[in-house]
């Protein structure tokens, strides 16, 4: 059995290569995206202990990311529509996931369904 994939090769390929070379996204929304993961980092390091180098995608799964969000409206109190600006951050990078991860899929599909 292979060991689950890390959240970080991911990362690094979603800023690196799909935003920029594929998406051609703006430096802004790029930027945004960015602030929407160091957060995520954060909060999953402070609820699980777990290093963001060390982090699994089956680790950041839906029931994560709902926590996350929520955290944001109530710690941060951020509004409905900046909840959703970072969960269309998140749902992006999974949709790059689950075509690049076929072990992944379950986690991305679960990820994609959140609604905003």
């Amino acid at each position: 059995m292979t060991r689950p994939a890390l959240v970080g090769a991911h990362l690094q390929r979603f800023f690196t290569d799909h935003l920029v070379a594929q998406r051609r996204l703006s430096p802004q929304t790029i930027a945004s995206y960015r602030d929407t993961f160091r957060l995520l980092l954060q909060f999953m390091h402070r609820e699980t202990r777990v290093e963001p180098a060390s982090l699994s995608i089956p680790e950041l799964n839906a029931d994560r990311i709902l926590d996350f969000l929520d955290c944001l409206e109530k710690e941060r109190n951020n509004t409905v529509s900046s909840r959703n600006l970072r969960l269309t951050a998140i749902r992006s990078f999974y949709r790059m996931v689950a075509l690049r991860d076929p072990e992944s899929v379950g986690v991305a599909t679960r990820v994609l369904a959140i609604p905003l």
